[in-house]
């Protein structure tokens, strides 16, 4: 007997309902009524519409086979206009009208605003040519056309700036978002220009030879000691700049250093909180009943799921942005609460003791075991008083707070 049970709805919903039941082994192929139709009639006597649709079905079922035989596809996440509805959440369908407004006031709006980018550009037109400006995915591909565009200076100015930022503490125009009148002047806009050239032409746009050209230069491989002189804030880069991990960093080199960090990609992310209900809408999030040791605490910070209101208390100690802010540049503190947060920190504690762990099966001797700390810590092994003094301290407090101090350790926290 089958039971059919209708839970929604005030009255009888379900029309004509039809069931079909069979004993034949699965898979199971069901085909479609005007196949059935097709396939009923002989070979011979079908005319040449019919030919099509079944000969189009059988080359559509053959592609389907093929497809299912690839690996799966990574999953892309992107925003637009057409999605399904959900509840009061529902797709526009269509960009909605800009119209310029008359000094900024809401109140008396003009013309309406065509699609379109800066027109200082003198080398590109700001205005684009779209066949249907009721097409959003038509509009985005306007944009990044003139963004991407070979004579667009400002995408291939501060594309280089920004990987400038990154790997020397600072820009050659510091104000990375803003490269107008508001904005920083570049310190060396001869070096910048041709950064973008060369990025544009000889690289065709790789930052991986961007990348390899910036940390190969005599620029780069500078030592951070340098003698005073008459540029202190060092904005013309006469010494390397001392720079120190980011927040997201630290804490995947301490998971390498204890032998957990887990390198697989993609994928959701990953919730390092208890999370409870709570009132109304917004729910209780406690990073501390969170188990350090979870699988989900050992992959790489990028796949931390970010609360934007409630962050990571150690995260936001080492000066990590909220999920809610924009930060182009970083703040970069150095204060006795980041001290304190990487010495008392269950996450630091608790992979301190897996760090020490893992000296303990890599060499048989205390001596061995702190030179293997050092040298993973600090890329370097220790002098011979560095040696003694934290063979003694190990020998008090024990290994696993000697890697707490190896944490804390400026050559650990900093590039040089």
């Amino acid at each position: 007997m089958l039971t059919l049970k209708q839970l929604h709805g005030g009255s009888h919903l379900i029309g004509r309902p039809r069931l079909a039941i069979t004993d034949a082994a699965l898979p199971l192929r069901i085909l479609p009524t005007n196949i059935q139709s097709i396939l009923q009639t002989p070979a011979t006597a079908r005319n040449e519409e019919q030919r099509l649709q079944l000969a189009a079905y059988v080359l559509g079922e053959r592609v389907s086979q093929d497809l299912s035989k690839l690996p799966r596809q990574s999953l892309v996440y992107a925003g637009a206009s057409d999605f399904p509805a959900d509840g009061g959440h529902k797709p526009a369908g269509t960009p909605r009208e800009i119209r310029v407004l008359k000094r900024g006031e809401i109140s008396r709006p003009g013309e309406v605003a065509a699609p379109g980018a800066l027109a200082c550009v003198a080398e590109l037109p700001h205005e684009f040519t779209v066949n249907d400006a009721t097409i959003e995915g038509l509009r985005r591909a306007a944009l990044a056309r003139w963004l991407t565009a070979r004579n667009n200076p400002l995408t291939w100015r501060s594309m280089v700036n920004r990987m400038w930022y990154y790997h020397f503490g600072r820009g050659l125009v510091e104000s990375l978002n803003d490269f107008g009148q508001m904005g920083s002047t570049p310190s060396n806009p001869e070096l910048l220009d041709w950064l973008a050239v060369w990025f544009r032409d000889a690289a065709s746009g790789s930052f991986k030879k961007l990348h390899r050209l910036l940390v190969t230069s005599a620029t780069y491989r500078q030592a951070t000691a340098g003698k005073p002189s008459a540029d202190p804030e060092n904005h013309l880069l006469s010494r390397m700049n001392r720079s120190r991990l980011d927040a997201e960093q630290v804490r995947d080199a301490i998971l390498l250093m204890s032998g957990r960090l887990n390198l697989r990609m993609g994928g959701p992310s990953d919730q390092q909180f208890d999370l409870q209900p709570g009132i109304h809408v917004t729910p209780k999030v406690d990073y501390t009943k969170f188990d350090v040791d979870a699988e989900t605490g050992h992959r790489r910070s990028v796949y931390r799921f970010l609360f934007r209101t409630l962050p990571d208390p150690l995260m936001e100690a080492l000066d990590c942005p909220a999920g809610d802010q924009l930060a182009p540049m970083r703040n970069t503190s150095m204060t006795i609460q980041q001290a304190l947060a990487l010495w008392n920190s269950a996450f630091t504690v608790r992979y301190a003791e897996h760090f020490a762990n893992r000296l303990e099966d890599c060499a048989p001797d205390l001596q061995g075991r702190i030179i293997a700390a050092c040298e993973w810590t600090w890329g370097r092994p220790p002098d011979k008083d560095e040696a003694s003094e934290l063979s003694d301290y190990a020998q008090r407090h024990g290994l696993a707070n000697l890697c707490r101090v190896l944490f804390n350790s400026n050559e650990f926290m900093f590039v040089n």
